[in-house]
């Protein structure tokens, strides 16, 4: 549906329907290569979330909830509504044979692609990465970002000259932080300061990492603190940091799932 066009902060990138395999499988090694990847369950809360997320990209996996017409009808029925002509849709099939698959795709528009879903794992994972660097799903941006703002679990720590130190994380990557500093620890820290075993604590998990203090700006009543994590801070620091974001950006979504009216149309009756 969507033309491509280059953007600064890239794509979400929705599956609808998957299995808890490929969750596992498929949408975890998606999350750990930084593309901002999300799971929906339910397909009755697919519209009222595209709605609001029309510049997207959501493969629909053909597998169970509804039958082959329900599906047809369902991605079929995003052609009705111009608020989805942004939209890019993918479709992961199992095998069919010749005339049942030739049915189902009828008349269907499917610009992310086609993906058999009976296929060699890796090779279906390779067609999905294709599918996304084709529509552009990254943009410019190179890492996904999380907010912690709302995250009373989300804070750095470390010990100098016996007083301890911390610092409210607004937001993170796998690359740095933005953190609150009060202005009264200023002398905390200083530009190019790197900071060995730091202790950042996420949801009470608590990883070691090693920080160089980028930049520091005056934001009224606090410090704004831009943190790089070094190049010595383990993989698996990064990945549990990678682990976070991706769980941080799911559960958002989940919350907003929460409050969204189901879609009511039969689409098996269409």
């Amino acid at each position: 549906m969507a033309e491509v066009e280059k953007s600064i902060y890239g794509r979400k990138v929705f599956f609808v329907n998957p299995s808890t395999s490929f969750e596992a499988s498929v949408i975890g090694r998606l999350r750990l290569m930084e593309y901002e990847v999300y799971a929906i369950e339910d397909y009755r809360k697919v519209k009222p979330l595209l709605r609001k997320n029309a510049d997207s990209i959501c493969f629909f996996l053909i597998e169970s909830q509804l039958s082959l017409k329900g599906w047809h009808n369902f991605i079929k029925s995003f052609e009705e509504e111009g608020v989805f002509s942004p939209l890019d849709i993918g479709i992961l099939i199992p095998v069919l044979p010749d005339d049942k698959q030739s049915n189902f795709l009828a008349e269907l528009q499917y610009d992310a692609g086609l993906i058999k879903l009976n296929q060699d794992q890796e090779s279906m994972f390779h067609e999905i990465v294709k599918a996304l660097d084709a529509k552009n799903a990254k943009g410019m941006r190179k890492y996904v970002r999380a907010n912690c703002l709302n995250d009373s679990q989300a804070d750095l720590l470390w010990l100098k000259d016996n007083k301890m130190f911390k610092l409210k994380i607004i937001d993170i990557s796998s690359v740095g932080i933005a953190a609150k500093l009060s202005n009264g620890q200023a002398n905390a820290v200083f530009i190019n300061q790197i900071i060995e075993n730091v202790t950042l604590n996420l949801k009470n998990v608590q990883t070691s990492v090693d920080i160089k203090i980028s930049a520091i700006k005056a934001a009224g009543d606090f410090l704004l603190v831009v943190i790089m994590f070094n190049t010595s801070t383990s993989p698996e620091a990064i990945n549990n940091i990678r682990g976070y974001i991706a769980n941080n950006l799911q559960e958002s979504l989940r919350s907003s799932l929460r409050s969204i009216d189901l879609d009511r149309i039969d689409y098996e009756k269409l």
